[in-house]
């Protein structure tokens, strides 16, 4: 896990050595064990290593030094020591005639078995990093390596002989990749910040805010649905796809696609079964070589269904699978979000799985912590605003690992998406159950739904009755300006969204409008206190199993996750496999924007992005504490309005 950074200069000429080194160090916390350079004169076919002052070797000259020919392309890394901690692992890397060089952040996760396969070809490997299995696998199959991946990357290679830039991203955008395509520079990065940091100093480059995105996020609560970002010109990388620049021209591609089964499908018992135990076989595995690693591993443990199957199995080969677990210990170490509040807290089942699998647990209180004074850094950090509190308790428990010797955390984010874990998919099945007129499984599934309670059943109907029709206004219209509304009126994020359809309904989740988000929190969060974060759920296999599986053996006799569930049946405690409810990471938001309602005053009079503009802010300031008592109206909406203009100044972002 580390940090990339790199700059192209389209039509030659010097890259400013000083602003390289900015944009570099500004992501330090990704990579707190070494930091490298490589600088590369494009039409003459050559390139020098360069070091700086944390550099774990020193290789060439100093990154500031004035020695060297000009150089129009150059690549920085942070490094987060995980695999072979010796200087081996230095990057950018390059093979031993010089004719590739890498960058690289991430984990490919089979990197063993892919090298055992190189090695009958011939190759020789003088490290043990999965970094040099990536570059001689693009040495022997060229772009067409990716395939043989399993693993979460974006990856930066430079091929001299062929002059071409190679970057790429993981199938499902685990790791983040952005980049900025102007007219004299290509320049991409881990982080939007390294972007904004390198591009500081220059008066060509206008941090303007995407009005598009600011209103997807204010009034429908969308972010990271788009490749555009909160500021213009800066965009994603798709996952699934990657970047060829070459011959003057940038090409993006995609290179993997899942097959969608787009049909309900009727049930049958013996087929539920035999899928169950391939799924758990598969995730056995994935989670089995998501435990490679030279450095301490623990387990992010929510109490729910997810992060309890993670853990099981931890603990299961911990008791006699015959798997190294020299990083895991003894015992293996759980990391949680509780709370003194039973509302919220979920030690109850937290501590089931805990003596079920002879866990060390450790707990954080985030209700206890000073968010108001963590509140600018975590917006920082987070790269762009976020829809809600709720990553903040997630950022404690990251650090919590952090302070207890832990870099490495296996999570169970991705479930939800692939397998049907929130409440909305309910919906979605009736839909595919009514329309193919099968009335009596329809009746059936809403009543055994009903065994959660009247709130919790009706509210995947509402959803879907209330959310299909296209952009929904609520009753925090008002505190918009008519002018930022109507001219966005026709902007509907929803409507491109089916409407019917299970199996596409979560695919859309998992490729744009929850999982993306998620999964830019968990990074950022991680890597902010310097961890690497995993996610066995998002093992391609496993979703490409799930999504070439009818929809109804994803929900059935009114549970979610139906899968999952018989995979565990009988492994796990009944009462984290048939649990009714659901938390996730739950906040006192509330609470926290009563704390920070001077400085909201405060931060909204002062504006100067323009951002205030889109708003009635003399409303929102002088119903302030009406807006936080009122149950009709979302505890994140001050929130998010608190965060845009946070982030602005922040980032120096204007209308």
């Amino acid at each position: 896990m580390c940090g990339i950074f790199g700059v192209l200069r389209k039509n030659g000429g010097n890259i400013d050595k000083s602003r390289l080194r900015s944009a570099v160090r500004i992501i330090s916390h990704r990579g707190p064990d070494d930091e490298g350079y490589a600088v590369f004169n494009t039409s003459a076919g050559s390139y020098e290593d360069r070091y700086d002052d944390n550099s774990q070797i020193r290789k060439g000259s100093h990154i500031l030094s004035g020695e060297g020919g000009s150089f129009d392309l150059a690549f920085g890394f942070r490094r987060l020591s995980i695999l072979d901690l010796s200087s081996n692992g230095h990057q950018p890397f390059t093979n031993d005639h010089r004719s590739v060089c890498l960058i690289f952040n991430g984990e490919i996760y089979n990197y063993i078995e892919i090298r055992e396969e190189l090695v009958q070809k011939g190759y020789r490997f003088r490290t043990g990093t999965d970094t040099e299995v990536i570059l001689n696998s693009y040495l022997e199959w060229g772009t067409e390596c990716l395939q043989r991946f399993n693993g979460m990357w974006a990856i930066a290679l430079y091929d001299v002989k062929k002059d071409l830039l190679f970057c790429s991203r993981d199938r499902f955008g685990v790791k983040p990749f952005y980049y900025f395509d102007g007219k004299d520079e290509f320049v991409f990065a881990s982080e939007l910040k390294s972007i904004t940091e390198y591009f500081r100093e220059d008066e060509g480059f206008s941090k303007i805010l995407n009005e598009d995105i600011a209103y997807d996020y204010l009034v429908n609560n969308f972010v990271d649905h788009t490749t555009e970002t909160f500021i213009k010109g800066i965009r994603h990388l798709p996952p699934s796809h990657f970047i060829k620049a070459e011959a003057g021209k940038l090409n993006v591609e995609r290179y993997f696609s899942l097959d969608i089964n787009r049909q309900l499908g009727d049930y049958e018992a013996d087929r539920s079964s035999a899928l169950s135990s391939a799924y758990g076989d598969l995730l056995m595995d994935a989670v089995k070589i998501r435990l490679r690693s030279d450095v301490p591993v623990g387990t992010c443990l929510s109490g729910g269904l997810d992060s309890s199957t993670i853990t099981y199995f931890i603990g299961r080969m911990l008791s006699g699978e015959g798997v190294p677990m020299q990083q895991i210990g003894d015992r293996q170490k759980t990391f949680s979000a509780v709370y003194d509040d039973v509302m919220y807290d979920e030690r109850r089942f937290i501590e089931q799985i805990v003596r079920e699998s002879n866990c060390s647990s450790h707990y954080v209180f985030p209700d206890e912590a000073d968010f108001p004074a963590e509140a600018e850094d975590f917006i920082f950090q987070l790269d762009e605003p976020v829809a809600g509190t709720s990553p903040y308790a997630q950022w404690n428990v990251m650090r919590l690992a952090r302070q207890n010797g832990v870099t490495v955390l296996l999570d169970g984010q991705g479930a939800d998406e692939s397998l049907g874990g929130y409440e909305v998919y309910f919906g979605f099945l009736y839909s595919n159950l009514f329309r193919s007129g099968n009335y009596a499984t329809l009746l059936s599934e809403v009543l055994k739904n009903f065994r959660k309670g009247v709130e919790i059943s009706t509210r995947g109907l509402k959803y879907y009755l209330t959310q299909k029709g296209g952009n929904v206004r609520s009753s925090t219209s008002q505190y918009y300006s008519p002018e930022f509304l109507d001219s966005h009126k026709d902007r509907s994020v929803l409507s491109f969204r089916t409407t019917d359809n299970l199996n596409v309904k979560l695919f859309e989740d998992l490729t744009s409008y929850i999982l993306p988000s998620l999964l830019r929190y968990e990074d950022r969060n991680a890597m902010r206190f310097s961890i690497e974060s995993r996610t066995p759920f998002l093992d391609y296999r496993l979703v490409k199993m799930l999504f070439e599986t009818e929809g109804i053996y994803k929900i059935h006799n009114g549970w979610s996750k139906w899968i999952l569930r018989n995979s565990m049946n009988g492994r796990l405690p009944d009462g984290i496999t048939w649990r009714r409810d659901k938390k996730g990471f739950p906040t006192p938001e509330r609470k926290w924007m009563m704390k920070l309602r001077n400085d909201f005053k405060d931060t909204i009079e002062s504006d100067r992005s323009g951002v205030s503009e889109l708003l009635n802010s003399k409303d929102i300031v002088s119903n302030y504490d009406k807006i936080i008592s009122d149950p009709a109206i979302k505890s994140h909406f001050l929130w998010k309005i608190y965060n845009l203009l946070k982030w602005c100044r922040l980032y120096g972002v204007r209308l």
